[in-house]
């Protein structure tokens, strides 16, 4: 008896070491630490429109140090399957938007930590692929198609607002070579709602739903036609690349006074409050077109960067671009007038509209040394086709917004300088200078007492990483 329990022991722990021995796992990632003052108590990532120059609550500067933005991942290098290699990732950073603090009135804060209450981790990616020479085939939570030009900042989550999305969604996707330069691809994933605010705006007390998936396609083009240049440390050649996604969102009827209810200040700061009702079930399609290209300016035909140079542009347009990863807007919807006004009850029958933006961002990048270069960008976001909103009243017989502000126009410039003395090693040095153009100008009795429609805002920051 004895002898058949070891040997069910030894099978059991043999059996499993011979199904993963074609199975071999990778660590990897970096340690970062980030340090930065700036003047107006902007987030780490600085993806937040900057408030108004006139308000007492963000205008004074503060200093902050944080490991937050580390992160550490596997990859599996697994069997061959139908004749393709399959690979496996996993990542894990700290950003997880799940650790929050409550007050006294039991109400919610988010982000409220330090250096003996950490940061929770969170999954940022899962999945895995099969490739062939031509082909791959993804399954898991992945980058979406907009996230593959990320601008070479130090920041955490750059121009997530203005110039590149931050998304990652669970996806099927395929993408196909051809022609030795082109690359198609297209993928369908999960539906994202409300963007990156998914409780904002009380929509979901108005059954902000979606009912199909999310859908995206690339065209790109790429080739060393005269010699490449670095992208984030590695010779690229001219890329240049076509990127689209379409979603429809599903908004059932709200017959419930005021939950889309606003309340604003104009010019003359008199507080107007109005009621709303949405009486018609909608199909809202949500949807965004990108270019973006990589063009070597002064290139290399080896693998030494030295005097080398790049520019980077992307830009894009589209309506209701929150969810495809952009982030920023105060109000995803406008409510476009159904013809009804009652000036006694401030009843308004609408429709609702998404929110139509465009941006981009360009870069330009030069490598004085293998470990010195210098990296320059500029992103802007702009808000267009609303109605001219400089009398709140008129707002009824055109359109008003669904939230209490909007801004119109947002825009973040940074020069960084980096030294990376070995493969592992790299620090990095930053200013920025952000500016946000709100729609309306607002005052406050402290501390000067002046209706002010923009915000600025100045940043220092220095990072070092350990790659691993």
């Amino acid at each position: 008896m004895k002898k058949t329990i070891l040997l069910l022991v030894v099978l059991a722990l043999v059996v499993p070491a011979t199904a993963f021995a074609a199975t071999e796992f990778s660590l990897g990632g970096y340690i970062k630490l980030d340090s930065f003052w700036d003047s107006t108590q902007e987030g780490k990532n600085m993806n937040t429109p900057i408030n108004r120059d006139n308000d007492p609550n963000f205008q004074h500067g503060r200093l902050h140090f944080t490991a937050q933005g580390s992160r550490f991942n596997f990859t599996i290098s697994g069997p061959n399957l139908w004749g393709a290699k399959v690979t496996g990732f996993i990542e894990m950073d700290f950003d997880s938007a799940t650790d929050i603090n409550v007050n006294a009135n039991n109400n919610t804060l988010g982000g409220v930590q330090s250096s003996s209450n950490n940061y929770v981790p969170r999954m940022r990616h899962c999945m895995f692929r099969l490739n062939w020479p031509e082909t791959e085939l993804l399954f898991g939570q992945y980058w979406s198609m907009f996230c593959e030009y990320y601008p070479d900042v130090v920041q955490d989550g750059p121009f997530q607002g203005t110039g590149c999305p931050t998304a990652r969604l669970p996806q099927i996707r395929l993408t196909q070579k051809f022609l030795t330069d082109w690359t198609v691809a297209g993928l369908i994933g999960d539906a994202n709602p409300a963007g990156t605010q998914e409780n904002a705006y009380s929509l979901a007390q108005a059954g902000y739903d979606a009912e199909c998936p999310q859908v995206q396609a690339k065209l790109m083009y790429e080739k060393d036609l005269w010699g490449k240049a670095a992208f984030f440390g590695r010779p690229r050649g001219f890329t240049a690349q076509l990127t689209g996604g379409w979603q429809r969102l599903s908004l059932r009827p709200n017959l419930a006074n005021g939950v889309l209810g606003v309340s604003q200040n104009n010019l003359e700061n008199t507080v107007v409050n109005v009621n709303g009702v949405q009486e018609n079930h909608q199909n809202l399609n949500a949807w965004i077109g990108m270019a973006s290209l990589f063009i070597p300016v002064l290139p290399t035909y080896s693998a030494n960067l030295a005097g080398t140079a790049s520019l980077t542009a992307q830009w894009w347009v589209g309506r209701g671009v929150n969810a495809f990863g952009f982030v920023g807007d105060n109000g995803l919807f406008k409510a476009e007038g159904a013809g009804t006004f009652n000036g006694v009850n401030g009843i308004v029958e609408y429709d609702q509209e998404l929110l139509q933006r465009f941006g981009g961002y360009v870069q330009a990048q030069y490598w004085f040394t293998n470990q010195w270069y210098f990296n320059v960008a500029w992103a802007m976001s702009r808000i267009y086709g609303l109605p001219d909103q400089g009398n709140l009243f008129n707002q009824f017989n055109n359109a008003r917004l669904t939230s209490a502000d909007q801004y119109k126009f947002w825009n973040e410039i940074d020069a960084s300088l980096y030294y990376r003395p070995i493969e592992a090693i790299k620090f990095g040095l930053q200013y920025t200078y952000g500016r946000t153009d709100w729609l309306y100008a607002t005052t406050n009795p402290v501390p000067s007492g002046r209706y002010t429609n923009y915000g600025e805002a100045h940043r220092v920051e220095f990072a070092a990483y350990f790659y691993f």
